[in-house]
């Protein structure tokens, strides 16, 4: 099959390379790597971040008339539009459900389908314009979230707890989120999971489901583990509020990945996509239960029906977590090495070790999950094991800076 993939996962388009399809990968320049020109690509076609799907649709059909495309594939939400209109142009089947999409997609929308279906999910107001905005946090009450509608990657998400937090946490939000329009959700106060399911046909099938960790402040993600330590009980009510939630939404033929917040009161939905977790996590769902999602959904992405390769039961043989280092400082710091990083590599417990800045870059705040620098992921014979691993090994990790004066 000859398959027009667009956008990133490039663990996914390897699947599809190994499985004997023919592909062809479409990139905006600020995704693209170069290793893809030694990737598993016949063509690697890159444009600016700005072109719009016209022009893609374009290059697209060009390459379409001199030899043609079975499908269109992706793996990442944003590029899900994109794949809709070359797909129409074409006139070739992709298996990327818009509607569902846009209905994930946009976080008050998400609430007030969850409001429709009666599912517990937590106190909300949209608002567009600072003081609508304003009039929305002494609705919902302190704490609580201000969060944009339509992003991902904790960014803009901020939490205000006291009247004195709210200038720097609209500051954080962002003003053209603000004026776009924003969520505000009362501050839910729990354990954070995530559940990874594929659905097929219209039934769903939980595979893993994750404990994640975070800044308190940012919302950036600084660790998660599989399996999630859960008591019996616990694990049933999560599993079963997500797949109440699949079915209210209509998810069929795609994975999902859901996050949660299993609070006092039981689950609590934070947000959900149509799409696979990031972040390493399909890498800890097959250490940890030998269920290799990235294969699963590439076989989906291009049409095939895998309900008969999913396990009846899914087993953790053992846990793995992955820990982010998240260094932190002013951009006139340049990333100058990395210490450590064979001696980690070298512990036996430690799966893969990730450099996520080069040298040369600089020094991020971190206020998003791509402001991280590192990834470690490590395994052990329960959650607590895995994740003390991983956290000491990120901790071996030596981020050299020096300092570069402004130019003048």
């Amino acid at each position: 099959m000859r398959v027009l993939v667009i956008g990133t996962n490039r663990m996914c388009h390897e699947r599809l390379r190994d499985q004997g399809h023919e592909l062809v990968l479409f990139v905006p320049r600020a995704r693209a790597r170069r290793e893809d020109a030694t990737g598993p690509y016949a063509h690697v076609v890159i444009l600016d971040d700005g072109a719009g799907d016209g022009l893609w649709a374009d290059i697209a059909e060009a390459l379409h008339r001199s030899a043609p495309f079975d499908t269109v594939a992706a793996h990442n939400e944003h590029t899900y539009p994109l794949v809709h209109a070359v797909s129409a142009r074409l006139g070739i089947p992709s298996t990327v459900d818009l509607d569902l999409f846009h209905r994930v997609l946009d976080k008050a929308k998400m609430r007030e389908i969850l409001d429709k279906h009666d599912i517990p999910s937590c106190r909300h107001a949209y608002a567009r314009g600072r003081q609508a905005v304003l009039e929305a946090v002494g609705e919902i009450g302190l704490p609580c979230i201000v969060k944009p509608v339509d992003t991902e990657a904790s960014v803009g998400v901020s939490r205000i707890d006291t009247p004195e937090d709210i200038e720097a946490a609209l500051h954080r939000v962002g003003s053209a989120h603000i004026e776009r329009g924003v969520i505000v959700e009362e501050f839910l106060d729990g354990r954070e999971l995530s559940v990874e399911a594929l659905s097929t046909g219209g039934g769903h099938r939980i595979v893993a489901v994750t404990r994640k960790f975070t800044d308190a402040e940012t919302f950036v993600s600084r660790g998660h583990v599989v399996p999630a330590p859960l008591a019996p009980d616990e694990h049933a009510a999560v599993t079963a509020y997500v797949t109440r939630v699949l079915d209210a939404f209509g998810f069929h033929d795609c994975p999902s990945h859901t996050e949660v917040m299993l609070t006092d009161r039981g689950p609590r939905i934070i947000e959900m996509h149509n799409r696979i977790g990031g972040d390493a996590i399909m890498d800890l769902v097959h250490l940890s239960t030998g269920v290799d999602m990235y294969d699963l959904v590439a076989r989906q992405s291009i049409g095939e029906d895998i309900g008969a390769l999913l396990p009846q039961e899914t087993v953790h043989d053992r846990s793995a977590a992955a820990w982010y280092a998240a260094p932190s400082g002013p951009s006139t710091h340049t990333l100058l090495d990395v210490h450590g990083v064979e001696q980690v590599r070298d512990l036996p417990h430690v799966h893969a070790v990730t450099l996520l800045k080069e040298p040369g870059s600089p020094q991020p705040t971190v206020r998003q999950n791509f402001d991280r620098s590192g990834r470690v992921i490590a395994v052990g014979d329960s959650p607590r094991q895995a994740v003390s691993r991983a956290r000491e090994a990120t901790g071996m990790l030596r981020f050299v800076y020096g300092w570069s004066a402004p130019d003048a």
